[in-house]
C-alpha cells in the first residue's frame, strides 16, 4: 500500500523507444487540441490520456467551483461513476489533489485508510485498484480549480515515468480547462447583455404605450415575472415581440 504526494520533476525514461512514443502521441494530442474548440479538446485529451499511459483504464478532469466538484471530461461513463462517488464520500486521491495541490498515487486504493470507505466501493463496484490524481494549474484568476484523474484496475498500476507523463499532459489540460471556462464564462456574459438589451426595449414600449416612468415600466415587468413564474428575460422578450404586458393567470 502506497500513497504518495510528489511536487518535484523527475527525469523521464530512457528507454528510446518510450520516449518516441511519448513525443508522437502528444504531437498528435497538440494536432488534434488545435482542431477542435476547448471541450471537444479536452474529452480528446482525456481519451489521449489512457492511451499514453500503459496501465490506464479510465481518465476524467475534475473541477471544484462554488464549492461543488463536477466531471468536465471523461474517457467513459465509470470514471463519472468513479468521481461522484468520491464527491459523495468527500474524499479520495481525485478531491485530495485538487483540494491539497498534490499529486497523488496509489497502489491499492481500497487499502487506503485515509480513504474509507470510497476505497472499498470503488473497488468493489468499478474493480479500480489504482489511481493517480493531481493538480491543474489554471492560468486564469477564477475562483476555479481542477484536477486530471487517471483510474486502472491494476493494482500498483502506475510507474514514476506514469506520473511524468500525466504531468505533461496536466499543462497540456490546464490549457483547455482555463480555455473551456473563459469561453463558458463568455457567453453568459453575451446572454446577460442580450437579456438587458431585452429588458431595456420592454421598458421602452410599456413607458410609450402605458405612459408610466421607467420605475414603474420596471415595476410591471419584475412583477409579471414574480407572479408567473417565468425569468424576467422571458417577459421581456415577449413585451418586446408583442407590444403588451402578458396577463398574469
Amino acid at each position: 500500500m502506497t500513497t504518495t504526494t510528489r511536487h518535484g520533476i523527475d527525469a523521464w525514461p530512457e528507454d528510446a523507444e518510450d520516449l518516441r512514443r511519448t513525443a508522437e502521441a502528444l504531437s498528435q494530442l497538440t494536432k488534434d487540441t488545435w482542431d477542435n474548440d476547448s471541450q471537444v479538446s479536452l474529452d480528446l485529451l482525456v481519451d489521449h490520456a489512457v492511451s499514453l499511459i500503459p496501465s490506464a483504464d479510465w481518465a476524467s478532469v475534475t473541477t471544484l467551483s462554488r464549492g461543488q466538484f463536477k466531471t468536465v471530461a471523461s474517457s467513459a461513463p465509470t470514471a463519472v461513476e468513479v468521481d461522484r462517488l468520491q464527491y459523495e464520500n468527500g474524499s479520495g486521491p481525485c478531491v485530495d489533489a485538487v483540494l491539497e495541490d498534490g499529486i497523488f498515487t496509489t497502489a491499492n486504493v481500497a487499502a487506503e485508510p485515509r480513504w474509507h470507505p470510497f476505497g472499498e466501493r470503488a473497488q468493489e463496484r468499478f474493480g479500480v485498484r489504482s489511481i493517480l490524481a493531481l493538480r491543474l494549474h489554471l492560468l486564469d484568476d477564477s475562483d476555479t480549480i481542477a484536477g486530471l484523474n487517471v483510474f486502472s484496475t491494476r493494482p500498483d498500476a502506475f510507474s514514476d515515468a506514469d506520473v511524468d507523463r500525466a504531468r505533461i499532459l496536466a499543462t497540456h489540460c490546464a490549457l483547455l480547462v482555463t480555455a473551456t471556462q473563459a469561453t463558458d464564462k463568455a457567453a453568459g456574459m453575451l446572454q446577460a447583455l442580450k437579456s438587458n438589451r431585452e429588458i431595456g426595449i420592454a421598458v421602452g414600449i410599456l413607458m410609450a404605450r402605458r405612459h408610466l416612468s421607467r420605475e414603474q415600466a420596471f415595476d410591471v415587468l419584475r412583477y409579471v415575472t414574480q407572479n408567473s413564474n417565468r425569468k424576467m428575460r422571458d417577459v421581456a422578450a415577449e413585451v418586446a415581440e408583442t407590444g403588451f404586458a402578458p396577463e398574469v393567470v
